[in-house]
């Protein structure tokens, strides 16, 4: 069941109307009614009554409250009872309208590749002038690429939630507040650390900007508007790359510069957004672990990917990344899609959770290409056979698995377990990377092998913690 189903049903100790205001006259309206108006949403979209009944216990109605309150002896009869009274008399359906726009899966696709141009854009710019940030301290360039992949995972969930309930401004405006602050705190800790040269404040500057960006286009869900205004980075950084020098950064500097601004021009606009920050205190653990998985994600890349890019040339695998990424958002998109249609035609758990296993089933299969792909191409280089690209090409496919498995653990609210998959390999190898120097010498090809080696032994048993959860119908609640 979708998370946006979820609703509060209070225990029915004053009466109501049907339209659920206070009751003024003599006649009491039937609490099981009541109850079943207030939660025709939810019959909707559950599979079963047992889903409904699942509902009622989360909200505090248990089989005493079932029988004190609403006269029925178990908490089970009075899901079913909902639900019958929900179909039977069900103004709230009656009332919507008779015709509802379904996207095409052109459109979908569309709209999906777009997300994915969005959110890859810092990379891209990333991978395209890297020649910009030769001389500067590592601390304003890995440092900063992993504090605003995690603050901005960690932002991003606040954001949704200030979407949901108060809509795309306050979002919009939450987002701008927390990366403001984290650009004061993050710039401040560069200048403590001694960095002086403005250069590097510029370096970390236009990543923040480039994350704070694409937090706020994907919660907003204005990616249509937005790409038109990265298409000038794009093209900065193609300048960049092929040598036309001092032109073609202050054109990307320009560029990012107004990007910024129509990213976040709904919070120029005036007008209250009702957003309490105290309300979401129980949030901020949750948003915290998304930050972490952010985090980790840009420390594998960082220790992985990073050492090999050439300030010129595009290293080949970077591609895997750039394609892949975008292909797994797709393959994702497709999976719900396909779950949510047998939501709305399936009645009966069993149809369902055999439809959902099939479904799944095609969906692992997707994310265990880029895995057996990169360890064939990692076994070949072990025992010999020459393959274009070598371990590195292996370490960024494998790479590619490991985010994506990491992109639909996180999509189904098993952020732990995703900041443990990305966090476990990127310990491992920068710290033997860092402290067994001496191996290098010995071994000219041990840190790749020792990449690729770990990789392999995260993407496989990520795998398939990842088709468990696709399977699990719990997951969809």
């Amino acid at each position: 069941m979708s998370a946006d189903s979820t609703v509060t049903v209070p225990t029915q100790r004053r009466p109501a109307t049907a339209l659920g205001g206070p009751f003024v006259g003599r006649v009491q309206t039937d609490p099981v009614t009541a109850l079943a108006r207030r939660m025709q949403r939810a019959c909707i979209d559950a599979v079963d009554v047992d889903e409904v009944a699942a509902i009622l216990e989360a909200n505090g109605i248990n089989d005493r409250v079932a029988a004190r309150e609403y006269g029925v002896p178990t908490v089970f009869a009075l899901a079913g009872r909902v639900v019958a009274r929900g179909i039977a008399d069900c103004p709230t359906v009656v009332a919507l309208p008779p015709v509802v726009e379904v996207p095409t899966a052109g459109r979908v696709a569309r709209d999906t590749l777009l997300r994915a141009a969005i959110y890859l854009t810092p990379l891209a710019i990333g991978l395209g002038a890297a020649s910009q940030v030769d001389g500067v301290p590592a601390l304003a360039v890995t440092g900063t690429l992993m504090a605003g992949w995690g603050g901005g995972q960690a932002l991003s969930y606040l954001g949704y939630r200030a979407q949901s309930e108060h809509g795309d401004r306050a979002a919009a405006r939450l987002l701008g507040n927390g990366f403001v602050l984290l650009a004061g705190l993050w710039l401040g800790v560069l200048a403590l650390a001694g960095l002086h040269a403005p250069r590097g404040f510029v370096v970390a500057g236009v990543q923040l900007a480039l994350f704070a960006v694409a937090a706020v286009a994907l919660v907003t869900n204005r990616e249509r508007s937005i790409v038109g205004w990265a298409a000038p980075c794009w093209l900065s950084t193609v300048g960049i790359f092929a040598g036309l020098g001092t032109a073609a950064v202050a054109a990307l500097l320009l560029g990012v510069v107004l990007l910024l601004g129509a990213s976040f021009y709904p919070v120029l606009r005036r007008g209250p957004t009702g957003l309490r920050l105290r309300a979401w205190s129980r949030d901020y653990g949750v948003a915290l672990l998304y930050g972490a998985v952010g985090t980790g994600q840009a420390a594998l890349l960082t220790v992985v990917a990073i050492p090999g890019i050439s300030a010129v040339r595009l290293p080949p695998e970077a591609l895997p990344l750039l394609v892949g990424v975008p292909l797994i958002e797709l393959t994702l998109v497709w999976h719900h899609r396909r779950i949510a249609a047998a939501r709305a035609a399936l009645y009966d758990r069993f149809s369902f959770d055999r439809r959902l296993a099939r479904v799944s089933a095609g969906t692992a299969v997707v994310l265990a290409t880029p895995v057996l792909v990169g360890a064939m191409l990692a076994v070949a280089t072990w025992i010999g056979v020459a393959v274009p690209g070598g371990q590195a090409l292996a370490s960024a496919i494998l790479l590619t698995a490991i985010y994506a498995l990491c992109l639909v653990l996180a999509a189904h609210r098993r952020a732990g377990t995703a900041a443990i998959l990305v966090w476990w390999p990127a310990l491992l190898v920068g710290g033997v990377t860092r402290w067994a120097s001496a191996l290098t010498r010995v071994s000219p090809h041990f840190t790749e092998t020792l990449a690729t080696a770990t990789l392999l032994g995260a993407s496989l048993p990520g795998l398939l913690v990842a088709a468990l959860v696709l399977r699990d119908p719990e997951s969809y609640r």
